[in-house]
């Protein structure tokens, strides 16, 4: 549906209603306004329900402000012609297999050429054998597990730090701390990136010459970590690394923390910045670890939009009406990659725009983005926060920190 006239023949009364429902998808209002031959629709199935509707709501918040937005500015520049943009979403209910069948329908029923990816590496990684099958691309901001982007695939790109660089710095961390963190405890939900996150945490730890003393892998809907808490106390480790979506990250740190099991430091992969995470926490939240791809306090400018970082995390904060995470920016940004393709491209061809994509080198609010031959993006890396007095402060690299790392977490 990259022209919408091309939908449908039956004059105008048809093309306005083409048009406004592409515009309903995308949050976006005046759609009458605007010529059907003048809109690109990008199409994307995203977790509005089930497991993972958290982390997938904020997905299309990034995605819906940069419709809002770019539209503002008047829209996209293909070719000397200006482009509106829309896009048609689905609810994937959190399940890869219907990702995958609703990829499949927004190709070949819809007409969508240009994907936007799922929340998820689990449902990335099943979805985005579609977009390979059918040749079209797929800008994902929400799969971070590397074996993704190891399969050869040559339409598929991630603007994300890859999940290897997940842990790397918190082990460092740990390893540099005084007194240094000797005995690492691993935990992670049974699904692809927390598994992969903990395995990665595993090799590094062991490089890192740390002794990983526990190692336990939970199932997906545990409502109870105490027996698994436990066990891990008889092994004293120094420091919890545990990667699990939000609901488990917050659950096993509130045990953890009623159990009193003595640690001086403890990373999640994911949960202490993402809204509500430390308002259902309070105080049991404070001197929690996280990487994070992206911190309001990092010193980047758009070079499309003009925005600094700060910048930006105000205006999220202002359109969503809560403090944004690193989902929103991560989504804006694959929009960001998208709409200089096809300015570079001069035209909406889908293996001519996958192209201008593989060479893209540009600077956003999020960070660098450039693409080595797998689709992974190699030019930036990833920041640890640690939550004080309820807020979320950036401790690591040094160079760039906002505070200094408490350590070890004090009274436990």
């Amino acid at each position: 549906m990259i022209h919408a006239r091309e939908l449908c023949s039956a004059g105008r009364r048809c093309a306005a209603a083409v048009i406004a429902a592409g515009f309903l998808a995308a949050g976006v209002l005046g759609a009458a306004t605007v010529r059907a031959q003048d809109v690109i629709t990008f199409g994307a199935a995203l977790s509005l329900t089930g497991k993972t509707s958290t982390e997938g709501r904020l997905v299309k918040e990034g995605y819906d402000m940069y419709v809002k937005y770019i539209n503002a500015k008047g829209g996209i520049n293909v070719g000397g012609r200006t482009y509106k943009v829309a896009i048609k979403y689905y609810d994937d209910q959190s399940d890869a297999n219907t990702s995958a069948k609703l990829y499949e329908k927004l190709i070949t029923e819809d007409g969508i050429k240009l994907l936007l990816g799922p929340y998820s590496s689990g449902i990335t990684l099943t979805a985005s054998v579609v977009s390979e099958k059918y040749q079209v691309p797929m800008v994902v901001a929400h799969a971070a597990t590397s074996t993704i982007y190891e399969r050869g695939f040559k339409y598929l790109f991630a603007t994300l730090t890859t999940l290897d660089q997940y842990t790397e710095n918190m082990i460092r961390m740990a390893a540099e701390a005084r007194p240094r963190g000797q005995r690492v405890a691993l935990i992670n939900e049974n699904a692809l990136f927390p598994q992969r996150g903990i395995e990665g945490a595993e090799r590094q730890a062991k490089t890192a010459g740390l002794e990983v003393v526990y190692k336990e892998t939970y199932p997906s809907g545990t409502k109870d970590f105490s027996a698994m808490l436990a066990a891990m106390k008889t092994r004293n480790p120094d420091v919890l690394l545990a990667a699990g979506y939000t609901g488990d990250m917050i659950l096993l740190a509130r045990q953890s923390a009623e159990q009193g099991v003595n640690l001086k430091m403890i990373g999640f992969l994911l949960g202490p910045t993402l809204p509500g995470f430390v308002d259902s926490l309070g105080s049991k939240a404070d001197y929690l670890l996280e990487p994070v791809q992206w911190h309001d306090k990092l010193q980047y400018k758009d070079e499309i939009f003009g925005w600094t970082t700060a910048e930006f995390a105000a205006l999220c904060q202002k359109e969503t009406g809560h403090v944004c995470d690193y989902h929103p920016p991560q989504s804006f940004a694959a929009l960001e990659v998208y709409q200089r393709a096809l300015e570079k491209a001069g035209t909406l061809d889908p293996q001519k725009v996958r192209d201008a994509i593989a060479q893209t080198n540009i600077t956003t609010f999020y960070g660098p983005i450039r693409f080595n031959e797998k689709g992974e993006n190699i030019a930036k890396g990833m920041s640890v926060i640690q939550i004080q007095g309820g807020k979320p402060v950036v401790v690591y690299p040094t160079a760039g920190a906002q505070g200094k790392f408490v350590y070890p977490i004090p009274g436990r």
